[in-house]
């Protein structure tokens, strides 16, 4: 009877960095039935070729380290961990009221709360697909910002982006990131995106970011702020003992965060 192949810890490794270094991007789902062995092992192998600086950890997977700023494409990206995202867009939409003015940025997981959106409502955005889904919805006013496009995301970025946010003043912002350290803070892939949404934080009463338990207690290309700088922060449960680590810390500290189940 045929068996499965049982890698060690070097086997992965050069498993993983050949594939990545090939493709740019590697997925973690690929990476578990590929070498047949648990999430939270291709996790630790991530972590520590990361580490190593062999590979930087990014939503689903992880990315080569040539140009520092790799993105998967906006398609792809809505796709993975599609489940959690739902969750989490559905419970923030529940802390929008009627006649609030919001920010919500060009990340897959803000895309997410668009069918949630019900109330009478005004929405800022530099997201090209947002603006596109929310056309039929007659009770939002919405506002498209202008800038350099980023084909990948159907983004707008951009000194111009940045500097049409700075005419308004909202209620609420809602941005999402690669990644979230409970000691380093918030980071994105890259840096255009950033400086969106900073630009967005400023010019905004409250600030939320929603972030999957996938991205916890990891760090991408380009810090965009310090936890304490947010108004909260909204991630699923997990069971995961690197999102009780983070969890525990965020406690400690005080900082705002919502568990959505």
């Amino acid at each position: 009877m045929d068996t499965m192949k049982v890698f060690s810890a070097d086997e992965r490794k050069n498993f993983i960095l050949s594939h990545v270094n090939k493709n740019e991007f590697v997925d973690i789902s690929y990476l578990k039935n590929a070498l047949n062995v648990s999430e939270m092992t291709i996790r630790r192998d991530l972590k520590k070729l990361e580490k190593d600086h062999g590979l930087v950890r990014v939503l689903g997977g992880a990315r080569s380290i040539p140009n520092g700023t790799y993105e998967a494409p906006v398609d792809k990206r809505c796709l993975v961990h599609a489940d959690e995202k739902d969750k989490i867009a559905a419970y923030a939409a529940t802390m929008i009221q009627k006649g609030d003015t919001l920010f919500m940025d060009a990340s897959s997981t803000i895309y997410a709360m668009v069918p949630y959106l019900n109330e009478e409502i005004t929405v800022i955005t530099n997201n090209i697909s947002i603006c596109t889904r929310l056309k039929e919805n007659e009770k939002i006013h919405v506002i498209l910002l202008g800038g350099s496009l980023r084909r990948s995301a159907l983004s707008l970025v951009g000194q111009e982006t940045v500097n049409m946010i700075e005419h308004y003043y909202v209620d609420k912002a809602f941005l999402s990131s690669k990644s979230v350290a409970s000691e380093f803070g918030i980071y994105d892939a890259t840096a255009d995106e950033a400086e969106v949404k900073k630009a967005m934080m400023r010019s905004s009463r409250e600030t939320y970011f929603l972030v999957d338990h996938y991205k916890l207690e990891s760090r991408a290309f380009y810090k965009v702020c310090n936890l304490t700088e947010v108004t909260g922060l909204i991630t699923d449960v997990s069971d995961e003992l690197y999102t009780k680590k983070f969890l525990d810390v965020c406690k400690n500290k005080n900082y705002n965060v919502h568990c959505v189940e």
